[in-house]
């Protein structure tokens, strides 16, 4: 006959103690909870606050330069046109009341191109100074320098324009190479036969197949001078790496044309 015995099972006292460490777990947790909930609100908060604050600073800045290029692109139709009053006055304008963005900056210099457009050129010459001394790019500077020195030249001051000719002559930029020939031409100017001479040579040492060549030979010509510089004695500099002396400037590069 089977057995009919019955196997009570024993409950250990570590699993009368479970149920006591969930509930003790779970009140632990709850008054953490209420104690801290302030400061998770107030966390919680601060971190929607700054981002709030850095999208609504994203759009805003979004906003101006959309704006600000608009208005930009105004101004130069007005420049291309040759409207150069309407152009000079947007350009002012926005160079004021943009200057942190990178088209107000750029304002300065097309403002300079209206004012010399306008044959104004005194206010000409404040705006390419202005832009000249804030300027990190190479390509600009070098644009805002050269046309300095043809303002300069327009002006009659031969000895500022070749400095800031020379200075373009050392800042890489579309003008580089005409503003080497612009220094050349002021010396001529100013009666400095012989720094003419040596810096237009100079110039067909560096660049013989320039399409200036002919122009170069030219002015050689009429200050009586031959294209090949004279022959110098054995371990004397070329004459493309001879220094040209700028009246009134400084040792320096450009001196202090602007």
């Amino acid at each position: 006959m089977p057995s009919t015995r019955r196997h009570h099972h024993h409950i250990t006292r570590k699993e009368l103690k479970q149920p006591d460490e969930f509930l003790a777990f779970f009140e632990a947790a709850s008054e953490f909870l209420t104690d801290n909930v302030r400061q998770v609100v107030i966390s919680a908060a601060v971190v929607l606050v700054f981002a709030a604050i850095a999208i609504g600073t994203y759009l805003y800045e979004s906003r101006g330069d959309r704006i600000a290029g608009e208005q930009f692109q105004r101004a130069l139709s007005a420049l291309n046109d040759k409207q150069y009053k309407t152009a000079a006055e947007q350009f002012a304008k926005l160079a004021q009341s943009e200057p942190r963005r990178r088209v107000g900056r750029l304002s300065r210099f097309y403002l300079g191109c209206a004012y010399m457009g306008d044959n104004d050129l005194a206010h000409a010459r404040e705006a390419f100074v202005s832009f000249v001394g804030e300027e990190h790019d190479s390509v600009y500077a070098n644009l805002a320098l050269a046309n300095l020195g043809v303002i300069y030249e327009r002006m009659g001051d031969y000895a500022k324009a070749a400095g800031a000719y020379q200075q373009a002559s050392t800042v890489p930029g579309p003008e580089q190479t005409r503003a080497q020939l612009g220094v050349a031409r002021m010396l001529a100017k100013q009666g400095a036969k012989d720094g003419a001479i040596a810096a237009y040579q100079a110039f067909l040492s560096a660049h013989p197949f320039a399409s200036q060549r002919q122009e170069v030979i030219e002015s050689l010509a009429m200050l009586g001078a031959s294209p090949k510089p004279l022959q110098l004695k054995p371990g004397a500099p070329a004459s493309g790496s001879l220094p040209v002396a700028i009246p009134g400037a400084s040792p320096q590069a450009g001196g202090s044309a602007p």
